[in-house]
């Protein structure tokens, strides 16, 4: 067992430096597409300061020398080469504090204008993944480690990159004039250097482990934190006395933070030690051995400074070589992530020829033998499951929850495609239509409607916002869902921003939500329209006007309504009664009432409770 495992790590080591490589190179084309001048300065800018300390030794070891070749000697001595070379060592100073001006100035431009470029493709990428990704912890887990990391860890990798390519020139200038003096000294500064840069390593690997195991931690540490800070969870959260529960099991996620953390710096601290104290042993020795080469006659004095200041930066460069490797492979870790979810391909795939619709009348919907099981589950939410909806027809879904009335309806979205069967829109394959013109006749109301902190306008107005909507429709759109006297009793009528979160905001009821969204459903006015739940919150007055005006405006409409409520859908021309993923009644309400089954029995229930 010992001999396979053994066997493994070399290609582990290898598969480890290839992503390692792909990832920074990735990273650094994304950079370069950003803005190229600002590219090429940043790499220049951190380039020549591993150049002029070299320049600056050799200025110097010069001026040692004149001086010393003045004193020891009688040799008439020329003060305008010493000027020179003083005014030499005066511009190299000044050229590399033009360029860490310079390097600090261009990292400023770069890292406020990249994160914006960033942001939009991470942000457009997951925009248009599929709804399934969504309903997947481990997606969510991903999505976690980028918002943790997209702010700071691909400047940290970059930064790494451009100070690992400084500090590989700054080694290979080094190299050449201490091979020159002994070969031997390089070896001697490499045996300490190598062993630090692999324990700086594996110490970012450890990092890395502990940092990817509790992501799920992470998430649960931002979800409790919500629950204390939002509006819409306070008030239970005050009520049930339920704060000191989740202010203990935030601590004790911050208190297993902070053990690993502290484990890991403890003995990266004490290892550091170590190879401090080991660098700064070869530095003096090379330091003595330099004073005897010139005791020997074999450099001159001024070879002690020259020696002495590349044998420094020959150690500082191999040592923040392997430290800025390191911290290559360490931070290509967490960028990583980010390609992983620019990599991940839509589960659902458009047809290369995908028919674009145009329906003048509501289309005919038909579930022809549909079979349905979430994504990594065996449990069938629909099993060999029919159904028609006539064009223009009411329909109502009813049943328990978990039938699979809302699944029906994410499958006529496409946000998930069949596992058996087919849905047929006017005899068409789902599959075979183009997605944005199908969604332009496709109006919804889900249950689990979106809450928009902006103004009521632009809430409304969001249900068809790749149009100019004036305003009027948008008030017939609120009028028809009871929306339009509450909205014109806000101090800014349709200008006022819903929501507390931001400065000015009204807070509204569940209620209120919920005839907003029921606007923006209606605002679509698409021929297929789907209510999800509708009237959940929303009072039994409210919701007859409500019904009635659908009934009046849905003449030429296909509309779907699932309801828990009978009284929502009894008007409906049909209701199904659905019950583990089956139709197992279908009829009108009456026809459904004189069968005396199973809607005739819920409904009797529901009825009981109003008398």
């Amino acid at each position: 067992m010992r001999k396979m495992l053994s066997e493994k790590l070399p290609s582990e080591k290898l598969g480890q430096i290839k992503d390692t490589f792909s990832t920074s190179f990735r990273l650094l084309k994304l950079i370069w597409s950003v803005d190229h001048w600002l590219f090429i300065g940043t790499f220049a800018s951190a380039i020549i300061p591993a150049i002029i300390p070299f320049i600056n030794i050799y200025i110097y070891k010069l001026v040692i020398d004149l001086v010393v070749l003045a004193v020891s000697t009688d040799t008439a001595f020329d003060p305008s080469k010493l000027y020179s070379l003083i005014g030499f060592r005066v511009a190299t100073y000044f050229i590399q504090e033009v360029a860490f001006r310079t390097q600090g100035f261009l990292e400023r431009l770069y890292w406020t204008k990249f994160p914006i470029y960033l942001n939009h493709i991470v942000f457009k990428k997951v925009s248009g993944l599929d709804m399934q990704y969504f309903e997947n912890s481990k997606f969510r887990d991903l999505l976690e480690k980028v918002r943790d990391s997209s702010a700071w860890k691909p400047q940290q990798l970059v930064d790494h990159i451009f100070m690992g390519l400084q500090s590989l020139v700054q080694l290979l200038i080094a190299f050449a004039a201490i091979a020159r003096l002994n070969w031997f000294l390089v070896i001697l500064v490499a045996s300490v250097a190598i062993p630090e840069f692999i324990n700086q390593t594996r110490q970012s690997k450890v990092s890395w482990g502990v940092w990817s195991q509790n992501s799920p931690l992470r998430k649960r540490f931002w979800y409790l934190s919500g629950l204390l800070q939002h509006s819409w969870t306070i008030k239970e959260v005050k009520i049930f006395r339920l704060a000191e529960k989740f202010l203990d099991e935030l601590k004790s996620i911050q208190t297993k933070f902070y053990k690993d953390t502290a484990k890991i710096a403890k003995q990266n601290y004490l290892l550091n030690l170590v190879f401090n104290g080991l660098s700064t042993a070869v530095f003096i020795g090379v330091e003595v051995f330099v004073i005897f080469e010139a005791l020997a006659k074999r450099i001159t004095i001024g070879d002690i400074n020259f020696y002495t200041g590349v044998v420094s930066n020959f150690q500082n460069g191999l040592g923040g070589l392997f430290r800025n490797m390191s911290g290559i492979f360490e931070n290509s870790l967490y960028v990583k992530s980010i390609f992983e979810v620019l990599d991940t391909e839509p589960a659902i795939k458009m047809n290369e020829k995908a028919v674009k619709v145009e329906f003048k009348n509501p289309p005919k919907i038909e579930f022809k033998n549909v079979d349905f099981a979430y994504p990594e589950t065996d449990k069938r939410i629909l099993k060999n499951f029919s159904l028609t909806i006539n064009p223009g027809e009411k329909v109502a879904l009813v049943g328990e929850n978990g039938a699979g009335k809302t699944t029906l309806m994410k499958l006529l979205a496409r946000f998930y495609d069949v596992t058996a069967g087919e849905i047929l829109i006017d005899g068409i394959n789902i599959k075979d239509l183009d997605l944005d013109s199908w969604y332009k006749y496709f109006g919804v109301l889900f249950q689990d409607f979106n809450k928009y902190e902006h103004t009521a306008k632009e809430n409304i107005g969001f249900g068809r916002t790749h149009e100019n909507v004036e305003l009027k429709e948008i008030i017939g759109a609120a009028g028809q869902a009871g929306a339009h006297s509450m909205i014109e009793k806000f101090d800014a009528g349709y200008e006022q921003m819903l929501g507390k979160t931001f400065e000015g905001g009204v807070d509204l009821s569940g209620g209120q939500w919920q005839k907003i969204a029921l606007a923006r459903a209606f605002l679509r006015n698409a021929p297929v329209l789907v209510l999800d739940e509708p009237t959940a919150a929303i009072d039994a007055r409210a919701e007859a006007e409500i019904f009635n005006k659908v009934e009046r405006l849905s003449k030429n409409k296909t509309v779907i309504i699932i309801s828990h409520r009978f009284s929502t859908v009894r008007n409906a021309d049909k209701i199904y009664v659905v019950e583990n993923g089956r139709v197992v009644e279908s009829g009108s309400h009456k026809e459904l009432m004189k069968t005396d089954g199973q809607y005739a029995a819920l409904f009797k229930i529901q009825a009981k409770g109003y008398q």
